[in-house]
C-alpha cells in the first residue's frame, strides 16, 4: 500500500470512532517526494479521500516556520486558491491574530487545492514532525490527562519516555514553534530522537509514523494506558430520573429556548440529554469546571461555546428570557449549550446535525472533566487562550465550511408528519425535505418509518428524517410522540395531520367497528394531534412573538362533498374541516394557522392499489363503480371524474402546503387540490 492510501486507512478509521474525532474535528497529512499533502479544513476525517488533499511544498513550510519575517497586511490574488478572508484582524499582533502567517505560508508554499480548499491550520507542525503519516486528532480517554493540571507529572508516571509533552500554545506559528521546542529538549535530554507520540495540552494528541499498522499501534497503546488509569478510580453515579418532572421541564426549556435563539429567517433547533453522564458529571467538582471556568479544548469553543447557559431547576419560559438575555449582556451573543446541573444539558443549532454536534462536544468536556478529576485535577482553558480560539478566523472558516447550506422553501422548518411510512404522508416527506425541511416521519408502523427516514437522511443529509412512533387514535400515545420530537428538535414549525383510513360500505351494511376506526383515526386522530402539538407552538410564539406556525390537516375531496357507499370517511373529513375552523379560530391568538388541505384521490398510492385493501379492491367488492368487473375498471372510471385526467400526486399536495406556510394572512380555509375535480362556490 502506498502511503497516501496509508493515510486514508488511517484517518478515516479514527475519524470514524467519535472516541477520536468530533464534527470531523482532527487532521492528517502524509509526506511524499518533498510535498506535504493534508487534508482540508472542513472536511472530516472519516470521509477523507486521496483527491481532496491539498499538497504543499514541504522545504517553504519549513522556512515558514523559521522565519521571523512580517506578514503581509492584505491577502494577495494567490490567497484566493486557499480560501477567501485569509487574513484577519482580531485580539493582538502578538497572539497572532493581527493577519495570519499560517495562511501566508500556505499561499506560498501550495501545489494543488482541490475545489480551492484551504489546508488544515496545523499545517506547520505536520511539516516539522519528520514521520511519513502525522495524525493529529482529539481523543477522549488522551484529554483526560492533557486537559489535566498535572500533565507532566501524569505522563511521567504512565507513559515515561514514550511521549513528548506541550503545554497550552495558541494553535498555528506559536504551537508549532513550542511543539519543536518541546521535541528538541526531548532529544537534548534523552540523546534519542523524539517519540511518534506528542500530546498537546487542552487539545489532543499527535501519533506519527512511517507506516500506518504502526501508527495505530502507537495511538491504541497511548489511549490504552490511560484508560486503565482512569478505570481504577469509579466514576461518579446519578440520582434516578423523575421521568415525569424532566418531560415536564424540556417541554418548557426547549420550545422556549427554540424561539429566543432562532435566527431572522427560521427558529434554532434545540436538541436534549437527560444522560447519566450530563447528570451525574453537571453536580460535580469537575462539572463546576465545565459550567463556569471555561472550556477544555478549542474544538469545544468551536462547536458548543465557551460557556453554557446554566438555569434553575425549577426554571420557567421567564427564566429562560431572562437567563438568555443575561447571557447576551455578559458574553456578547448567544448560547450554544444550556444546563440544567443534575438534570439535563440542550445544545442549539441552525438544524439537528449541529445542534447534536454542539450538544456532543459539551457532553464530551463533561466526560474529559470526569475523568481528567479520576487522574489528577482538570485544568481549563483561560480568558486569554480561549478568546484566541474565539476570535481565530480559521477556526470560524472550519465551522463554515462544515457546516454547508442549504436552501429551499421550507428551509429550517421541523414538521411532524403522521401515517408518514408510506403513501401520501411519506411522498409529503419527501417533498418537503427536498425543500430544505426537517421532517418526522410519525407512524404506528415505526419500524417501515424508521427504515424510509435512514434511506431519506442517507440521500438529503444526517438528522434530517427521524422516525417517531405513534397510535393517531390514542390520546397518550399522541402526547409521547411529541414529548419525544420536543426531547430531538426542541419543538416544531408545522404540524401536518395526515394518517387516515378508509373503510368503503354501505350504511345498512357497515359493521359498527368500520365506522368507529375511521372515526377514531381521521377525526378523533386529529383532534388528539392538534391538542399534543398546540402548546409547543404556542410556548414558541410566546417565545418569539413576530413567528407563526402552521397545522394542517390533509382532508380529502371527501371532506368538500359526499361519498356515496363512503360515509364513514366523508364524515370525517367533513368534521376535520368543522375542527379546522374552530381550532384555526382558537388558537390564532397563540400565532397558530390552521388549514386544511383536500386532495383529490393519490392513485397510485397504497392506499388505493393494496391487492388486498387498497380502495381500488374495497370499490370493486362494493359495488361503488356501476359496471366494474376489475380493479383497472374502477381505476379509469376515477381518471374520468379528473378533468385534469389523472391522480393527485405528493408534489401537487406539497405545492398547497407551501402555500399555506408561506401564506401569513390565511387561516382556517380548506384548500383543494384535486385537478379541477371540486370547484369551491
Amino acid at each position: 500500500m502506498n502511503p497516501v492510501d496509508e493515510l486514508i486507512q488511517v484517518a478515516n478509521a479514527f475519524g470514524a470512532d467519535p472516541e477520536y474525532s468530533r464534527a470531523g474535528g482532527g487532521n492528517a497529512s502524509v509526506k511524499v517526494d518533498g510535498v506535504l499533502r493534508i487534508k482540508p479544513s472542513g472536511v472530516p476525517l472519516a470521509t477523507l479521500t486521496a483527491d481532496d488533499l491539498v499538497g504543499l511544498r514541504l522545504d517553504v513550510l519549513l522556512e515558514a516556520l523559521a522565519s521571523d519575517e512580517p506578514v503581509d497586511e492584505e491577502p494577495t490574488a494567490a490567497s484566493a486558491d486557499v480560501g477567501e478572508g485569509v487574513l484577519t484582524r482580531g485580539a493582538s499582533a502578538a497572539r497572532g491574530t493581527d493577519g495570519d502567517p499560517v495562511v501566508a505560508a500556505a499561499t506560498k508554499a501550495l501545489v494543488d487545492a482541490p475545489g480551492g480548499r484551504r489546508p488544515s491550520v496545523e499545517i506547520l507542525f505536520h511539516a516539522l514532525i519528520p514521520d511519513t503519516l502525522v495524525l493529529h486528532t482529539h481523543p477522549l480517554v488522551a484529554n483526560a490527562l492533557t486537559c489535566n493540571a498535572d500533565a507532566e507529572a501524569l505522563v511521567a508516571r504512565l507513559l515515561g519516555d514514550d511521549a513528548v509533552l506541550v503545554p497550552y500554545t495558541d494553535p498555528g506559528v506559536p504551537l508549532a514553534r513550542e511543539i519543536g521546542r518541546c521535541r528538541d529538549a526531548y532529544t537534548a535530554r534523552t540523546g534519542r530522537p523524539a517519540p511518534g507520540i506528542t500530546l498537546l495540552g487542552n487539545h489532543g494528541t499527535i501519533v506519527s509514523a512511517d507506516s500506518a499498522a504502526e501508527l495505530t499501534e502507537r495511538a491504541q497503546r497511548l489511549t490504552g494506558a490511560i484508560a486503565a488509569a482512569i478505570e481504577a478510580t469509579p466514576a461518579p453515579s446519578a440520582a434516578p430520573v423523575d421521568a415525569a418532572a424532566l418531560r415536564a421541564l424540556v417541554a418548557v426549556v426547549a420550545p422556549t429556548l427554540r424561539g429566543l435563539l432562532g435566527g431572522p429567517d427560521a427558529l434554532a433547533v434545540v436538541t436534549s440529554d437527560a444522560s447519566e453522564l450530563v447528570r451525574s458529571v453537571t453536580v460535580t467538582p469537575a462539572g463546576a469546571a465545565i459550567l463556569t471556568d471555561g472550556p477544555l479544548i478549542p474544538d469545544q469553543i468551536v462547536y458548543a461555546g465557551s460557556l453554557p447557559l446554566v438555569l434553575p431547576a425549577d426554571a420557567d419560559a421567564a427564566a429562560v428570557t431572562a437567563g438568555v438575555a443575561a447571557f447576551r449582556e455578559r458574553h456578547g451573543k448567544d448560547p450554544v449549550i444550556a444546563v440544567v446541573p443534575g438534570v439535563v444539558a440542550f445544545g442549539a443549532g441552525a438544524d439537528l446535525a449541529a445542534a447534536q454536534t454542539a450538544l456532543l462536544t459539551f457532553t464530551d468536556a463533561l466526560r474529559v472533566a470526569r475523568d481528567a478529576n479520576r487522574i489528577g485535577t482538570v485544568r481549563c482553558l483561560d480568558a486569554a487562550e480561549r478568546g484566541f480560539i474565539e476570535n481565530w478566523e480559521a477556526e470560524a472558516y472550519r465551522r463554515s465550511v462544515a457546516a454547508g447550506t442549504r436552501t429551499g422553501r421550507m428551509n429550517g422548518k421541523v414538521v411532524l408528519v403522521t401515517g408518514a411510512a408510506q403513501g401520501f404522508g411519506l411522498g409529503i416527506t419527501t417533498e418537503l425535505l427536498s425543500e430544505g425541511a426537517q421532517v418526522l416521519l410519525a407512524d404506528l408502523n415505526v419500524d417501515l418509518a424508521a427504515r424510509n427516514a435512514a434511506e431519506l437522511s442517507a440521500q438529503y443529509g444526517p438528522g434530517r428524517a427521524v422516525a417517531v412512533r405513534v397510535d393517531v387514535s390514542d390520546e397518550q400515545s399522541q402526547l409521547d410522540a411529541v414529548a419525544e420530537v420536543v426531547a430531538i428538535f426542541g419543538g416544531l414549525d408545522v404540524f401536518i395531520s395526515n394518517a387516515g383510513v378508509l373503510r368503503a360500505e354501505g350504511v345498512m351494511t357497515q359493521p359498527v367497528a368500520d365506522f368507529d376506526l375511521v372515526t377514531n383515526v381521521n377525526y378523533r386522530g386529529y383532534f388528539l394531534g392538534v391538542r399534543a402539538v398546540a402548546p409547543v407552538m404556542a410556548a414558541q410564539h410566546a417565545a418569539r412573538p413576530d413567528a407563526l406556525f402552521d397545522i394542517i390537516e390533509i382532508n380529502s375531496k371527501s371532506g368538500l362533498e359526499g361519498s356515496k357507499r363512503n360515509f364513514a370517511y366523508s364524515g370525517s373529513k367533513f368534521g376535520g374541516i368543522g375542527l379546522t375552523q374552530s381550532f384555526a379560530l382558537e388558537l390564532v391568538e397563540y400565532g397558530i394557522k390552521v388549514n386544511a388541505i383536500c386532495p383529490g384521490n393519490y392513485l397510485d398510492g397504497p392506499l388505493w392499489t393494496d391487492p388486498e385493501r387498497g380502495l381500488f379492491v374495497q370499490y370493486l367488492k362494493a359495488g361503488k363503480v356501476p359496471g366494474a368487473t376489475t380493479v383497472e375498471d374502477v381505476r379509469r372510471s376515477y381518471e374520468a371524474k379528473v378533468p385534469l385526467g389523472r391522480g393527485c400526486l405528493p408534489s401537487d399536495l406539497a405545492k398547497a402546503v407551501y402555500y399555506i406556510v408561506d401564506q401569513a394572512y390565511e387561516t382556517g380555509q380548506a384548500v383543494p387540490v384535486t385537478g379541477g375535480q371540486n370547484m369551491l362556490n
